[in-house]
């Protein structure tokens, strides 16, 4: 459940990568610490280190991203913070939830140093959030040059200036570029949501930008993504039923093997009594799995007390 930053400050022209699903709290050193916690250590230790890290993983890992008074980028840059994994309504392999949709939540920015919004900050349109599809960053996105000027507004290829240039033809809108933004304003009160649907099945990226002037701010508000059959990310989803109908063939696999113990029970050996041992357990591992993928599909939110009492139970 990681994330990771890409600052857009022109120069050479990166790799593209697909950031992991996950929140924007980088964990490289707590893995550190659990690896150096592991080397010289009983394994109870090791167990220990892990629950603790565990433990301190952020709930929000799913298809919502929360922004807590989050610093705005530096003038005229931007940060790719998270991955969604969204299935079209076509392609999606349950459509109980209908449409699968981006919105964006009490977005509201503030400034970070007295709160007071000047008449600057009023009209100011810089900070933005969007999101587009990874495959197609580079090429929405020119890493040289992603702030619109007047020139841009004048020739069309963008409706306001100081706002986040996408390549596209001119008198053509974010959304015909399959890029779905918002724009986030300074306000005393949070704005209202705002829903639109998302189209094409993909991994897309979350882009917060700032191409204006003003730094000293910060952002709150939510930006959730659900998809046609609840919140969990599409590259999760097939575990659900997996656990589901594993679930299924332990209960009957358990059933079966009380039954036979019954039926046998005078003539019963250790061996016997292992077995059932294991079934149970199987059983325990599916249904808390089953458990957690079905909460978090439904809730959107990737609980950790769920997900380590998954783990524990493993066999």
């Amino acid at each position: 459940c990681t994330g990771r930053r890409r600052e857009g400050r022109p120069g050479p022209r990166p790799e593209p990568r697909a950031p992991p699903a996950g929140h924007r709290k980088a964990f490289g050193a707590d893995l550190a610490v659990f690896a150096m916690t592991a080397s010289g250590t009983s394994m109870r230790k090791v167990w220990l280190a892990f629950m603790v890290w565990m433990l301190r993983q952020q709930a929000a890992c799913g298809q919502i991203y929360a922004f807590e008074q989050e610093p705005v980028p530096q003038n005229r840059t931007l940060h790719t913070l998270y991955a969604f994994y969204v299935y079209s309504y076509e392609e999606a392999p349950e459509k109980k939830a209908g449409q699968p949709f981006i919105e964006f939540r009490a977005m509201q920015a503030t400034p970070a140093s007295n709160g007071r919004i000047t008449a600057e900050m009023e009209g100011y349109e810089g900070i933005q959030l969007s999101i587009m599809r990874n495959r197609d960053f580079w090429t929405l996105i020119d890493p040289h040059r992603f702030c619109s000027a007047a020139s841009d507004v004048q020739g069309g290829l963008a409706e306001k200036k100081n706002q986040l240039l996408v390549q596209k033809a001119a008198g053509k809108s974010y959304r015909d570029a399959g890029v779905y933004a918002r724009t986030v304003p300074f306000a005393k009160v949070p704005q209202k949501d705002a829903r639109e649907s998302i189209e094409s099945t993909g991994v897309y990226i979350l882009v917060f930008s700032n191409c204006g002037h003003i730094a000293d701010a910060t952002v709150s508000g939510t930006v959730l993504v659900k998809n046609a059959y609840g919140f969990l990310p599409g590259n999760e989803y097939h575990k659900m039923p997996f656990y589901g109908w594993l679930l299924v063939v332990y209960v009957l696999l358990a059933i079966t093997w009380l039954c036979l113990s019954l039926r046998w029970w005078k003539e019963l050996f250790m061996i016997q009594n292992c077995i059932a041992a294991v079934i149970f357990l199987g059983l325990l591992e599916c249904f808390l799995w089953f458990v957690f993928f079905s909460d978090w599909n439904d809730n959107g939110l990737r609980r950790k007390f769920l997900f380590v009492l998954s783990i524990l139970a493993t066999v």
